[in-house]
């Protein structure tokens, strides 16, 4: 070679960086597949010397020309793409060394999107241009790639917005969290925090040299033997463990024969599926009828987590099934219960790491629904809280755009089950005695859309329907869209120290104005006295009840409290009015007809907790309240024993008002006494004395009775439910010694599944609590 011949330079390297260091073949995309594809998250970049990929290179975009780079799934990168970046549009481009000042950034990110925004424009240009070819298909590319890019500019915009906020001051050094990784699969689903090894480990070049997921791994040789060795681990470790395990005993363990007759559960499925499945999305329905027909086509093959689902919906159903036996019973505790406790065993027993999945998370939403509508009852141990948790470590929390694994059904099954974990901590947060801290979340509400427009093997999200538009999901946002505002009530009602009065005003009109919303919807969409209609605004109106029943509390002492007190007469008035009404004429002991198109008396006659609606004691005693204020500030009341003067047109008028607010609490004693006469529901006596022991004081206050003579009227209305309620037990004892009451839904082989789970044991709680509630009621008047 002479002095004067031109040296040769070496050939511009065109794989990236991260390919040439790992030594694996690049198929030169921005970002390429080896990176795509890397267990860790791998920054795909290249040369600033090296030629980037030209149009030359690969074809030309079919809908997009003169475009030079392309990400993983074939869309055209913006020409102001930095180097360094991953060229995913889905995530913030990464900042090399060389840029780490904050203009850099900002400017960068604006760059991108000015990119993204011309080819947004661009496209919409071609789209409504006049000599384009219309597609036929309704989804053509050109209008998925128009939707997707609008979606990544507004989410890069929104990511700008957090960079330039969270900036930290000048002269302070900061860094940015870790991003979520999520691990996802059939069995287990679980987010690795920020102090998780996973994050330290992709720092570490095992990871990479024990990669074998790529097109060419590192040891293509040891791959099968890796393998075998790790099924061979596996299973040597399960028999390990199993040995190791101590041989608990199933409580239920034969849950498949406790099913009913296929006539039977297509009723009760039915029950469940128009009522709850509407308001809480726990079930996509179309999979469900698919695994509920592979269920009877082959009971015995039917999975464990399937079959759970069944029985706790089967449990609840049942509350809407009223039964048309000789007996008129209408529900069953001993087989609810046998179903409750098998989901508690799957749930806490020794599976319990096999429940760590989305099938364990609709299990557990159908378990809280299923104790709130009977015996045995909330639990404290397996309560919204600890769904809220368990939710919260499976990364439900979390938008489901960080985790672009998961398939566009899994992404909208979260989001529809982290709503209804969330409804149902606020209904937990409303009954505790402190509010439930709920985590911070950016979880999107879910799609307007109906179970038939996703399925498990969608490619693409679809399109949501328009607001306007009821789909299966319509009601579940129509209640979601006031979660901030309940939030901030129940915080408001918890405060530890005051109450600002003219915070609760704002609050109260707030929530009136959603309650006339989901009264307008549901009318228009369904009938006015349907369940949901029903359901929900009784949902919304007692939150207007707790928070101002303080200052209602107060109004006698403090009369700028009064539109406080008139606020709880209306609340308590509104739920009461979705009560069963039935003759008062009719011994407590006969059953209660309700017609079939109005489930929602069913579930105030059976459920407890926040479902028992217009029956809660809050109501009640709302009522009763108002009532013996009302009389004490009647015209011609005195405080001696002689009678009042009733005949002066003022005191007639009071008590004109005071009439069907009267014949409201007395409707709702009636009731409760009625709960009693339903076979096999749990006989607490607690609301049906307080009740009527209120409706007896109220009677001799109005028949100006004195003090002495209002505690004798109430300890005999008291000696008169105590007779009652000893009837009425000593009735259903003598029927469940004779091994009746298991109603229609029972098949022979799981008459005795449940027989240990209620009892007389269960009955004499129930009266003790209600004696213990005797006292203290005997104790109030006498102060």
């Amino acid at each position: 070679m002479t002095d004067t011949e031109p040296r040769k330079r070496r050939r511009p390297a065109k794989s990236c960086e991260q390919c040439r260091q790992r030594k694996v073949r690049c198929d030169r995309n921005v970002p390429c597949g080896p990176c795509t594809r890397a267990r860790s998250s791998l920054g795909c970049s290249y040369r600033r010397v090296s030629r980037s990929p030209t149009p030359a290179d690969h074809q030309t975009s079919p809908l997009i020309s003169h475009e030079p780079q392309r990400n993983a799934r074939g869309y055209p990168l913006p020409s102001g793409m930095p180097d360094g970046s991953t060229g995913s549009l889905d995530e913030t481009p990464r900042i090399g060394p060389q840029c780490g000042s904050k203009e850099c950034i900002s400017s960068q990110l604006g760059s991108t999107i000015r990119d993204l925004q011309s080819r947004l424009q661009r496209l919409e240009e071609r789209l409504s241009s006049p000599d384009i070819t219309r597609p036929s298909a309704p989804e053509s590319d050109i209008q998925q790639a128009l939707r997707e890019l609008c979606d990544k500019v507004q989410s890069l915009e929104q990511r700008l917005l957090c960079t330039q906020s969270s900036q930290a001051p000048k002269g302070e050094l900061a860094i940015a969290a870790a991003p979520p990784r999520l691990h996802s699969s059939s069995k287990k689903m679980k987010l690795f925090g920020p102090t998780h090894y996973m994050h330290t480990m992709d720092k570490l070049q095992l990871v990479g040299s024990l990669e074998t997921r790529g097109p060419q791994p590192l040891c293509p040789e040891l791959k099968a033997e890796l393998t075998a060795q790790i099924k061979e681990l596996h299973h040597l470790r399960g028999s390990v463990k199993a040995a190791q395990s101590p041989r608990l005993n199933d409580p239920v363990p034969d849950l498949l024969s406790t099913i009913p007759s296929r006539s039977v559960c297509d009723e009760l499925v039915q029950c469940y599926l128009r009522t709850f499945e509407s308001i809480y999305r726990i079930v996509h329905i179309p999979s469900f009828n698919k695994e509920y027909q592979q269920f009877w086509d082959h009971p015995p093959a039917t999975p464990t987590p399937f079959l759970m689902k069944l029985a706790l919906i089967l449990a609840i159903g049942t509350t809407f099934h009223p039964q048309r036996g000789k007996a008129g019973k209408e529900y069953d505790t001993r087989l609810i219960q046998t179903w409750i406790y098998a989901a508690q065993w799957w749930l806490t027993g020794p599976t319990e790491k096999n429940t760590f999945n989305l099938d364990g998370l609709q299990i557990f939403c159908l378990l809280i629904l299923a104790r709130q509508l009977g015996s045995p009852g909330p639990s404290l141990y397996l309560s919204a809280a600890s769904l809220l948790q368990t939710a919260t470590a499976m990364g439900l929390h979390r938008d489901s755009a960080h985790f672009p694994s998961l398939s566009p059904f899994q992404s909208e099954m979260r989001a529809r089950l982290w709503t209804t974990i969330l409804e149902l901590t606020l209904q937990s947060s409303l009954e505790s005695a402190s509010p439930i801290l709920i985590p911070y979340f950016d979880t999107k509400p879910p799609s307007n859309l109906n179970d038939t427009d996703i399925h498990p093997d969608l490619k693409h999200p679809p399109t949501a329907h328009p607001s306007t538009t009821h789909t299966d999901t319509s009601l579940q946002l129509l209640l979601h869209d006031s979660f901030s505002l309940r939030a901030e009530t129940i915080h408001l009602i918890h405060s530890p120290t005051t109450i600002p009065y003219q915070k609760a005003l704002d609050l109260t009109t707030k929530l009136r104005t959603t309650c006339h919303t989901i009264t307008t919807t549901t009318t228009t969409t369904t009938t006015t006295q349907s369940f949901h209609h029903s359901h929900l605004l009784t949902t919304l109106t007692r939150y207007i009840l707790h928070l101002h029943l303080p200052f209602a509390r107060a109004a006698h002492t403090t009369p700028q409290y009064h539109y406080s007190r008139k606020l709880c007469l209306e609340s308590a008035l509104t739920i009461a009015s979705f009560a069963p009404t039935t003759s008062s004429t009719n011994p407590p002991s006969v059953p209660i007809s309700i017609p079939l198109d109005n489930d929602f008396p069913l579930l105030t006659l059976t459920a407890r907790g926040p479902l028992r609606g217009p029956l809660n004691l809050d109501v009640i005693c709302t009522l009763a309240l108002e009532l013996i204020s009302q009389i004490e500030e009647a015209p011609g009341t005195n405080t001696t024993n002689t009678p009042n003067n009733s005949s002066s047109p003022l005191s007639l008028l009071a008590s004109t008002i005071r009439t069907p607010i009267l014949h409201t609490l007395e409707n709702l004693a009636l009731q409760s006494a009625r709960v009693l006469g339903l076979h096999g529901k749990s006989p607490a006596l607690k609301r049906y004395i307080i009740s009527q022991a209120l409706v007896a004081q109220i009677r001799a206050l109005e028949g100006g009775a004195g003090a002495g003579d209002v505690q004798g009227v109430v300890y005999e209305a008291v000696r008169g439910c105590l007779r009652d309620g000893v009837g009425m037990l000593r009735g259903m004892e003598k029927e469940d010694n004779n091994g009746e009451g298991l109603g229609m839904f029972v098949t022979p082989d799981s008459a005795g599944a449940g027989a240990g789970a209620g009892g007389l044991d269960e009955m004499g709680e129930g009266l003790g609590v209600g004696m213990g509630l005797v006292s203290i009621v005997f104790f109030q008047l006498s102060v």
